[in-house]
This record gives structure tokens, C-alpha cells and sequence, in this order.
């Protein structure tokens, strides 16, 4: 452990954490750690600020106590392996937390001391661990996974299959290799199952393991993390016969890896095939609907996308595809200057978490300027509630609405909601309503091939008959009337 720089011996990095002061300073004092080769450079008095300095210091070993605020020891353990995976830990613990301490060492912990603790007893085990680091340092270094990595994305096969040999996972027909990709919480992966970890950014790490070792792989995965409110996604790629089909198959895994973008929920989430057809056809929706200025026929678009992604039927990938486009329509149509447009998968899983706040996004920033009416149909109202009433019936006017759920929503009685809403807007509930529909239908008999019972159901008319009844009182002619009128 000879450090030619500094001319001297370098010393292994500790910290100590634990939420009684006495401690941390009586070890600091008592305990001869230059003897073994350690130097205390950081202490912290809960488990949050232990991560924080494990980060940052990247220690060599670290003493944790079990019980502590914010972040206990067993998870400090957990979480601080995924960001430090060499540092090695041991715990301090009272007779009563003995079992957490013994839990402790299924964590992959060097070992654990109890309180009232001897300062030789920790001196042994620094003895111990100093032992095993020294024999650590003649291992490779993670930097050579990391090389594997830069490899596997340049595309260079024959390096990346000197790479994979040298790290002891050859790659062939017989012996297939399948890429991991956890993104968010890492749990703690099996030592014992032979895999090649590296880290693709700070919240994304990735894996590559054979084939035949990916399910017991990934039922050893350690994900009680999550139980503590830690959202994770695990992407798993296709099985490689080649180093030629890594690269596609770490690309499957890493967009399966937003599995949770999509549906809103922790999971190990899989490939899904692409539909090129079912994207074509939302895209040339969403471009009818933009270039028509209906705002209507956006939003249907825009909440059929809801149940695709909330089933997985759409990823992360299409998300990306459809967000971007619509910002590129906005522009186009003139519907929304100064779009702004998402250079990749990580910036739209950052700035929306998951698919249901991109689409609430879309809608809420362009409803107002897909339609004129709106502006002008608030003018003449004074009443605030009132005013967020008929804002929601001008965007859900095709949908089932009634005075009762405006008045649940809305919290009026509704008695005063009718009398109010007649006094402000001029007209009853139920006539706006009305005439809203109507409207719309003869945009959409106007511009569209539709026939008239498909126009009435996208109205929010579920009956033909009494959709044409009111059309004509409104128009003073049918529905086919007006269309052959046009």
C-alpha cells in the first residue's frame, strides 16, 4: 500500500456513523487506527448524512451503528454497497439490536461489535479488514468494467470480445449473455452469482450475466428496499449468442428499464415489441387534430395513450417520440411558440416521473390555445368558481357530465350551482351544455368523413335520436341536412 506520489503509505479511508456523539469520538480517540492502516476522515450523526459521505469520500470501510434516524444502518448498508461497492462495512449494535446486527451480515457486512464494546475488539477487527484489503488490491480494479462498457458502446465486436474474455464471460451460441439494466433504488445484486457490474449514470447501473443465470439472478436481487418508499426499474435485455448483439440488446434493456415511466409502479420490466402502426396512427391523430385546431379530437388522442402506457403497451421510447413530435406540431401550426423539445429518455423521465404527468402536461399547456371560444365565453363571467366551471366544460364537454358531478367536483350544492351558473353565463346548465355538443358536431360533419351516429358519440350524445333531435332544434336542420349544406 505504498503511495509513490505522497512518498510514503497511504491510508485506507473510515467513517464512523453513529448518533451518539460520545461514541464516535471515544472511537475516534481510543482506537489506534494509523496502526492499521486507516485514517478517519469523515463521521456523520445519522444514516442520510452516511450516504452523503460515502458518496463523496468513496471510503475504504465504514462503521455504522443499526439504530438511527432518517436512514437507518441496515438500509445505510444497502444503499451505500450501490454507491461505493468496495467499501466494506461492519456495525455496532446494543444487545437489543443484536438480530438486526446478525441480519446485517446478509448484507455482505465484514461483522459486527456490541455494545458496551472493548476498543480491542475493534482494533481486531481492523486488523482483519486491513488484512483483506491488502489482498483486495492485487484484484482488478472497476475501472476495467467500466472499460467493458465504453467498449460495448463503441461497437467495436473484436474489442468487446477481448474485454469479455478477459473478464472471465466469453460470450457464445452455447453460452448466451443477457445485459441487467436497474435504474432508481440498486439493490443489492447476489456476490455469488457471476455477473460484470458497471455504472451507466448516477441513477443507472448496469449488468451483464449469462442467460441461464438471469432468474435466480434476479430472485436473489435484495428489492426490500422499496418497501421504504425507493422506486426502482429493472429492465432485462434479450439473450446474446454474440458480442455483435450486446449493444442492441444493453439499448432494449436500458429503454425496458423505464418500465416504471410507463405504468407508475416498481417492477422488473422486459423488452416490448414495437408498433410502428399503432405509433404511425397516434401521430397522424394527434397532426388531424393540431392542424384542425380541435382540441377535442387532441385530447381523445392524448387520454387513449393513458391505458397503453399504464398496461405497458407503450414505453419510454414512444413517450419520447410522442412528446417530441407534438412540440414539433405546436411549432408548425402555430399552436405554441417557443416549443421546447427533450434530448432524451433521461430529461423526460426527470422533468414528468411518469407517462400520466407528460400527458397532463401536453393538455394543460395547449388547450387554451387550440380554441378562440374560450377567452371570449369567460368574458362576461365574474364569479371565480364559476369561471373554473365553464373552463371544465369546455374541455370535457364530450364526456358524461352532469350538475351533480360539477357540483361534487366543484363543492356547490346543486340547487345554487344551477341558479348561479344560468346568472353568470345567460343560460341554463344544461342548453350550454347543449350547445357546446352541437358545435362541435358541426365541425366535425364539416371536416370530417365520420358518419353522423359515430359524430354523435364523439359529442357526448349516447342517443342517435336525441342527438339529431337537438341538433336540429339548435340548427334548424338534421345533421345530414347540414352536410349536404356544407
Amino acid at each position: 500500500m505504498y503511495d509513490c506520489c505522497k512518498g510514503g503509505f497511504a491510508m485506507y479511508k473510515a467513517i464512523i456513523v453513529d448518533d451518539e456523539r460520545w461514541i464516535v469520538e471515544g472511537i475516534k480517540a481510543g482506537v489506534r487506527w494509523k496502526t492499521y492502516g486507516f485514517q478517519v476522515v469523515g463521521e456523520a450523526e445519522n444514516g442520510k448524512e452516511g450516504l452523503e459521505l460515502i458518496e463523496k469520500l468513496q471510503p475504504d470501510f465504514v462503521l455504522t451503528d443499526i439504530k438511527m434516524p432518517l436512514v437507518n444502518g441496515l438500509e445505510l448498508i444497502k444503499r451505500g454497497k450501490e454507491i461505493s461497492p468496495h467499501t466494506i462495512f461492519a456495525v455496532l449494535s446494543g444487545h437489543a439490536e443484536f438480530a438486526y446486527a446478525q441480519k446485517a451480515l446478509n448484507y455482505g457486512t465484514f461483522g459486527y461489535c456490541l455494545k458496551p464494546f472493548e476498543i480491542e475488539e475493534i482494533e481486531t477487527m481492523l486488523a482483519k479488514i486491513s488484512q483483506s484489503l491488502k489482498e483486495r488490491s492485487g484484484a482488478k480494479p472497476d475501472r476495467d468494467a467500466q472499460e467493458l462498457y465504453e467498449v460495448l458502446c463503441s461497437g467495436n465486436i473484436q474489442q468487446l470480445e477481448e474485454k469479455l474474455s478477459s473478464a472471465g464471460m466469453p460470450v457464445s451460441a452455447d453460452m448466451p449473455v443477457t445485459p441487467v439494466v436497474i435504474h432508481g433504488y440498486v439493490p443489492s445484486p447476489n456476490q455469488d452469482i457471476h455477473h460484470i457490474r458497471f455504472r451507466m449514470n448516477k441513477k443507472r447501473v448496469g449488468l451483464l450475466l449469462y442467460s441461464y443465470l438471469a432468474d435466480d439472478f434476479l430472485s436473489f436481487l435484495d428489492l426490500s428496499g422499496s418497501g421504504s418508499g425507493m422506486e426502482y426499474s429493472i429492465g432485462i435485455g434479450t439473450s446474446s449468442a454474440s458480442a455483435a448483439e450486446l449493444e442492441a440488446s444493453l439499448e432494449a434493456a436500458t429503454i425496458a428499464a423505464y418500465g416504471s415511466f410507463s405504468t407508475g409502479k416498481s417492477g422488473v420490466y422486459r423488452p416490448i415489441a414495437s408498433s410502428e402502426s399503432k405509433m404511425d396512427d397516434l401521430l397522424s391523430e394527434l397532426a388531424g387534430a393540431l392542424a384542425q385546431k380541435d382540441r377535442i379530437r387532441f385530447v381523445s388522442v392524448m387520454e387513449s395513450c393513458r391505458p397503453l402506457f399504464h398496461s405497458y403497451t407503450l414505453s419510454i421510447k414512444d413517450a419520447y417520440m410522442i412528446f417530441n413530435t407534438v412540440m414539433y406540431l405546436f411549432t408548425r401550426e402555430g399552436v405554441k411558440a417557443n416549443a421546447r423539445f427533450l434530448e432524451g429518455y433521461d430529461q423526460l423521465s426527470y422533468d414528468y416521473g411518469h407517462a400520466d404527468a407528460m400527458i397532463d402536461y401536453l393538455v394543460k399547456h395547449t388547450l387554451n390555445q387550440l380554441s378562440d371560444e374560450l377567452s371570449s365565453r369567460l368574458a362576461g363571467v365574474t364569479h371565480n368558481r364559476i369561471k373554473e366551471i365553464v373552463t371544465y366544460i369546455h374541455h370535457h364537454f364530450n364526456q358524461e357530465i352532469s350538475i351533480q358531478s360539477l357540483s361534487e367536483r366543484f363543492y356547490l350544492s346543486p340547487t345554487y350551482l344551477s341558479q348561479l351558473f344560468k346568472k353568470e353565463v345567460g343560460e341554463n346548465f344544461v342548453e350550454y351544455l347543449s350547445r357546446q355538443r352541437i358545435q362541435y358536431a358541426c365541425k366535425l360533419l364539416a371536416e370530417t368523413d365520420l358518419t353522423v351516429s359515430q359524430i354523435g358519440e364523439k359529442c357526448g350524445f349516447n342517443d342517435y335520436f336525441y342527438f339529431t333531435r337537438i341538433f336540429k332544434r339548435l340548427n334548424g336542420m338534421t345533421p345530414t341536412q347540414y352536410r349536404e349544406s356544407r
